[in-house]
């Protein structure tokens, strides 16, 4: 490619262009500051279960606001330390009630006790952690089994919500 300031001219006579870019389209950012925000999730995910377990709970992102949110257990010294890991980025704390590994413990506990829910019709249709905060359990009947999952599983944190039975889509031919 030649690349001429304004007002000068070229004794190269200009290629023609293809229509289709033979390179490949870089990923757009649709907000200022994505690829840097979700850099610095990556680097306090890596690191956040290894320097600090007892406090990371996860993290996630406010695009609009420009904001890195860092879960965590209040722990004296650990805001500092995740600002240094990634100077560049604005860093917001959310407080959590536990750290991650706890509650992907209970996560992993509700998950081998499901079938055995279901024999007792307690039909479960997911689950999944809620950052530093509770095991989300979807079942058919929240209303219903609510005390009976909070009974079973006492001093776990449990949020049973409303769940529905996965639709699988398929590909027309």
């Amino acid at each position: 490619m030649l690349v001429v300031a304004e007002g000068a001219t070229s004794a190269v006579p200009a290629l023609p262009q293809s229509s289709a870019s033979r390179a490949p389209v870089p990923d757009q950012s649709y907000w200022p500051g994505q690829e840097e925000l979700m850099t610095a999730a990556e680097i306090v995910d890596i690191l956040g279960p290894r320097r600090w377990p007892d406090a990371y709970a996860g993290v996630s992102l406010d695009l609009p606001g420009g904001f890195l949110l860092v879960h965590r257990v209040p722990t004296a010294g650990v805001d500092a330390e995740v600002r240094a890991v990634v100077p560049r980025v604005a860093v917001r704390f959310v407080d959590a009630a536990y750290p991650a590994w706890r509650l992907d413990a209970w996560n992993d506990q509700i998950g081998a006790a499901v079938d055995w829910w279901q024999r007792r019709d307690v039909i479960i249709h997911g689950r999944y952690v809620r950052f530093g905060e509770c095991v989300v359990v979807e079942v058919e009947h929240p209303e219903r089994d609510a005390a009976r999952l909070t009974a079973r599983h006492r001093g776990v944190p449990l949020c049973v919500e409303q769940g529905y039975p996965p639709v699988f889509l398929t590909a027309d031919p």
